[in-house]
C-alpha cells in the first residue's frame, strides 16, 4: 500500500503545472521585450542589400525549409538571420537538423555563417517554431507576403508562435516613418490583422 506522501493529488499536480508556466512566461517576458526594442535596427534596415524573403529563399537552397526570419542587430552590424529544418517539414525536430544561417545583411552576396543547433534555447525555440509551421497552412514566405499586403513597409522579423491555441506568424514590419507596425497572420486562414 502506497503511503499519503507517495502521490500527489490532482490539485497539486495542477498548482505545479501553473507555477511552472508562470515561471516560463516571467523568464521569457524579459527576453520578448529585450528582442523588440527595434530602434537601432529599423534605422539600419535602409542598408541591407537583401530583403528578409531574399534570406529565406537562399537559406531553402541547400539548408531545408525555413522555419522563421528577421534582421537584428550584432553589435553595429546589421545581420540577416534565417532558421531552417535541413529536412523539411515531413520529419519531426528529433529527426531533423535545426539550422540558422546568420550573415551581414549590408553586404552583397549575403554569405551567412551556418550553425546546426545542440544548445538547449535555440533547439527548443527552433523546434516549436518548426512545428508550428508544420501545422500552418502558409509557409514563411506566404506570411510575408500576406503582411505585405496588409501593411505597406519593409518585414523585418517573420516568427510563428501560438496565438489563443492557434499557430500564427508575427510579422514586423517597418514603415516609411520608421515605424514599427505588429502584423498577425492565421496560419491556416492567412488573414492578417493589426
Amino acid at each position: 500500500m502506497k503511503s499519503p506522501d507517495s502521490y500527489r493529488p490532482f490539485s497539486v499536480v495542477r498548482s505545479a503545472l501553473k507555477f511552472s508556466v508562470f515561471i516560463v512566461v516571467l523568464t521569457y517576458f524579459p527576453v520578448f521585450a529585450a528582442e523588440h526594442d527595434d530602434s537601432a535596427l529599423l534605422g539600419r534596415l535602409k542598408d541591407s542589400k537583401h530583403s528578409l524573403a531574399d534570406g529565406i529563399k537562399q537559406s531553402e537552397k541547400e539548408n531545408g525549409v525555413g522555419i522563421s526570419a528577421k534582421f537584428e542587430m550584432k553589435g553595429d552590424t546589421l545581420m540577416l538571420s534565417v532558421y531552417t529544418a535541413k529536412e523539411g517539414l515531413a520529419k519531426d525536430s528529433e529527426h531533423n537538423a535545426l539550422i540558422e544561417l546568420q550573415g551581414d545583411a549590408s553586404k552583397s552576396p549575403w554569405t551567412p555563417e551556418v550553425e546546426v543547433f545542440e544548445d538547449k534555447k535555440h533547439l527548443t525555440r527552433a523546434a516549436m517554431q518548426l512545428t508550428l509551421v508544420q501545422v500552418s497552412k502558409l509557409n514563411l514566405t506566404d506570411a510575408i507576403k500576406k503582411a505585405e499586403a496588409a501593411q505597406s513597409g519593409t518585414v523585418y522579423s517573420a516568427i510563428p508562435s501560438v496565438n489563443s491555441g492557434n499557430a500564427v506568424y508575427d510579422v514586423l514590419v517597418a514603415t516609411a516613418d520608421g515605424k514599427s507596425v505588429h502584423v498577425n497572420v492565421d496560419g491556416k486562414t492567412g488573414k492578417a490583422s493589426k
